[in-house]
């Protein structure tokens, strides 16, 4: 599979829309969703769009219920002034560290997608590594984390949704299969596995080279996907001083069999 591509929609076809979307999000990790005319009712026209690509998931989660589903679609990634950074990073301006959305979702939908609604004023780019160039990387530069990548669970948990699995597989067709997320690790984790979501964390925030990264930046309107299984993603810092400044929406997406 290749990594990252450009779909040129039209904005105004759902069906030819669509037709494109699926196509490239087929063979590519990271698919940039560019319509050339900017639908006039965002929401509307996404809803049509992820219906026409595939089965859309209601993956929305209530950070104040530490996670729990809310039942809805489209979840929120708005910089919002009145709660802490630290509190929820889709809530905050601060740069994301490398992960996978379904780190602790045990029935996954394998492709993400966002669209923006509000781009911030500087920064805010979503950022991927292909999983393959890491590994590739990691043989290279860190085969020790990389061999417990692949040998020790880790559980990653969020309300009562949970995994527990190596960080690291390798699919039936030879693909990387990743699943991680520093902050969602379980209640009463073995110490192996402790120490190895710490050391991971620590080698992709201080030695994982920056040409590695993309950086894709959504102006409004845009979208783009990503199979999360197959990519880490992230997020740079961005400006903002206002509820609002940077507003995206997130939902899951299942692709129809080839």
């Amino acid at each position: 599979m290749n990594f990252s591509t450009t779909a040129v929609l039209s904005g105004k076809s759902i069906t030819d829309d669509a037709d494109v979307a699926r196509d490239a999000i087929r063979t590519h990790e990271v698919v940039r969703l560019s319509p050339t005319q900017t639908p006039d009712d965002l929401r509307s026209y996404y809803d049509a769009l992820v219906e026409a690509i595939g089965t859309p998931v209601n993956i929305a989660e209530d950070y104040a219920t530490g996670g729990a589903p809310t039942g809805e679609r489209w979840s929120e990634i708005r910089y919002r002034s009145d709660i802490p950074d630290m509190a929820a990073f889709r809530h905050s301006k601060n740069a994301q560290p490398l992960h996978t959305d379904e780190s602790y979702v045990s029935t996954s939908a394998g492709v993400m997608l966002f669209y923006c609604e509000a781009a911030a004023p500087a920064g805010g780019e979503t950022t991927f590594i292909s999983g393959a160039r890491l590994v590739e990387f990691m043989a290279e530069s860190e085969p020790e984390l990389l061999e417990r990548l692949r040998t020790i669970p880790v559980r990653f948990q969020k309300a009562d949704d949970f995994k527990d699995r190596p960080i690291l597989q390798t699919a039936d067709d030879g693909s990387v299969d990743l699943n991680f997320n520093f902050f969602c690790l379980g209640a009463d984790p073995t110490p192996e596995a402790e120490k190895l979501n710490q050391d991971f964390h620590d080698f992709l925030e201080t030695r994982l080279p920056s040409e590695l990264i993309l950086p894709v930046g959504l102006a409004p309107g845009e979208g783009v996907t990503w199979r999360d299984d197959l990519v880490l993603h992230g997020r740079n810092a961005f400006q903002a001083e206002q509820t609002g400044d940077r507003t995206i929406w997130k939902t899951g997406l299942i692709l129809p069999a080839a």
